[in-house]
């Protein structure tokens, strides 16, 4: 998806990760989906299991290793290998209809415990004038921060009641020759409601992490966090599932497809189905990598320890890497840090741990807005090579988004390989010339007021 996290060690809120784009071809399942069923995960396709179907599909036809292994010493011509390998993908697509239904199951009942547990005693106490939870007579949230946090959330969860409705019905009916492609058909269509959800990410968790902050919502969500029926999960991590769904359905109802025989009365459709939902996850890719990003970004924000900016909705990762600064008096290299770009500005961290939590020691940042970046020469960086200067305009603290100005710095940094070198000065100009570009449009638009 987008570039590789090195801070899944920190301490996170989330167990069940945004993970959405794997390499694989196999099904991803989120953690949940184990922890909220009462029996194992269906197998991945193509790997043997005496997997028991749920009760809802026991009807399906179950072809046993048992039987295959005795037609194998039969000592059948190649007609009857074709069957064999027919009745292979009979097996794997029962098994993918399987997995469809109990995967879809798990993430129902992860939607409806955001809504019994976080938002429906939310949206209840907004509405009064006074809140009394553990004798707190404040809000937890207002109305507006509500729409913030979840978005179209409630939206989601009836489209995928809509869904699970459909699927059960379905397989209480099931037999060989039974269709599924108008149900994908019926779902297609509500799916745009992902594009909502998405566009809403950055909002939803930049506003969690600023109300984690304010005392009435972070003694609400600890009280609610301890909650059984969570299993452990969090609100943040609840939140976070719905990214990962439109890639479960490529994924399954594709395999779906390509696992059902052309003399199948469904098979025509099913290509169909797959085609749609290839380019309805092909065109909303984008926003699930930046919500992929979002959730790097907050991650990084929570292992800051010292940082005197808080989190911001625009704000993105971009690059990462170990560079040291190049101390010019000294004619010598600082320490090494980590140095973390983001789509607005330039940090540089130390990496210590706290008992079993490793956390990021904030040691500065560096304003990009109109600053100035250049490769040195050998001898204008003391003797050291691949090193890059970079002049900010201003200098100061961005305290939940207000910023201090004050005089320019020049900041020279090391690098390890000329390619290392060119990488960085490439990202730092583009996010610098965006920054610019912004800083002339906004002006612009004073300037008319």
């Amino acid at each position: 998806m987008s570039q590789s996290n090195q801070y899944h060690q920190y301490e996170q809120t989330s167990s069940f990760g945004t993970s959405t784009q794997s390499t694989s071809s196999d099904i991803s399942y989120p953690p949940d989906y184990a922890t909220f069923m009462n029996e194992p995960l269906p197998p991945i396709p193509g790997q043997t299991s005496n997997m028991k179907y749920h009760p809802r599909t026991a009807a399906i036809h179950n072809f046993t290793d048992d039987a295959l292994a005795m037609m194998d010493n039969l000592n059948y011509d190649d007609a009857d290998d074709g069957l064999i390998e027919t009745e292979l993908d009979y097996r794997k697509r029962e098994s993918l209809i399987n997995q469809l239904i109990t995967s879809e199951q798990a993430y129902k009942k992860s939607l409806d415990l955001v809504v019994s547990i976080f938002l429906a005693p939310l949206k209840k106490d907004s509405k009064q004038s006074s809140f009394s939870f553990l004798g707190s007579r404040k809000l937890v949230c207002t109305e507006r921060e509500i729409k913030w946090l979840f978005g179209n959330f409630e939206t989601i969860v009836q489209i995928h009641d809509t869904f699970l409705t459909s699927l059960e019905q379905r397989l209480r009916i099931w037999g060989p020759t039974q269709i599924l492609s108008d149900v994908f058909h019926s779902l297609f269509p509500m799916l745009e409601a992902y594009h909502g959800y998405l566009s809403n990410y950055d909002i939803a968790m930049t506003t969690y992490e600023r109300l984690t902050k304010y005392q009435p919502f972070k003694k609400f969500i600890d009280h609610a966090h301890k909650d059984r029926a969570l299993k452990g999960a969090t609100l943040l991590s609840l939140l976070q599932i719905p990214a990962g769904c439109i890639h479960r359905y490529e994924k399954l109802i594709s395999g779906i497809s390509e696992t059902t025989a052309m003399d199948h009365p469904d098979h025509r459709q099913l290509l169909y189905c797959k085609q749609k939902i290839q380019t309805f996850a092909s065109g909303i890719l984008p926003r699930v990598n930046d919500a992929d990003n979002v959730d790097q970004v907050l991650m990084i924000q929570q292992a800051l320890v010292g940082a005197p900016f808080g989190v911001k909705a625009q704000r993105r990762l971009i690059l990462q890497g170990q560079l040291a600064r190049v101390v010019m008096n000294a004619k010598s290299m600082g320490e090494e840090r980590t140095y973390i770009l983001f789509s607005d500005l330039l940090v540089f961290v130390r990496p210590k741990q706290e008992g079993q939590r490793t956390v990021l020691q904030y040691k500065g940042h560096i304003g990009l807005e109109r600053a100035r970046v250049r490769a040195l020469p050998n001898e204008d960086a003391a003797g050291q090579e691949y090193c890059i200067e970079i002049v900010s305009s201003f200098q100061g603290v961005d305290n939940l988004n207000s910023t201090f100005m004050g005089s320019s710095t020049t900041h020279i940094l090391h690098t390890r390989s000329l390619e290392e070198q060119n990488t960085w000065i490439r990202k730092l100009d583009k996010v610098i010339a965006r920054l610019d570009r912004e800083a002339t449009r906004n002006k612009g638009k004073k300037d008319m007021n």
